[in-house]
């Protein structure tokens, strides 16, 4: 019998410096990660008048069953301050990659809702 699981795509943009702890904290329980280094594209007086400052962030993309995201939101928040000055997160249904077949190749052969 196939497991049935719903997949998302949690993104993380964080301070410069840091992509690499919440990849190491949250790819225990991921299908797939990856963390990338970014550079904004705002204007610094813009930042400087926000208080914002630097504009290089870190960017993690990853993949993780519904039932770990409450897990790895609730991580985000309490030890990496996301969505309290330290940085973003937001996370995406995951409906298709590219194709089932490859999809099922990824996650073991797991039938995907």
């Amino acid at each position: 019998m196939e497991k049935k699981i719903k997949l998302y795509l949690l993104i993380v943009i964080c301070e410069s410096g840091k992509g690499d702890a919440v990849s190491a904290r949250l790819s225990q329980g991921a299908l797939g990660f990856v963390s990338l280094f970014g550079h904004g594209t705002a204007k610094q007086q813009w930042l400087n008048l926000l208080g914002i400052g630097n504009i290089e962030k870190d960017l993690v993309a990853i993949m993780l069953e519904e039932s770990s995201l409450s897990y790895a939101r609730a991580v985000l928040e309490e030890e990496f301050r996301i969505g309290a000055g330290g940085g973003v997160a937001f996370s995406l249904k995951v409906q298709s990659i590219a194709d089932k077949r490859v999809l099922q190749f990824f996650t073991d052969d797991t039938e995907v809702n």
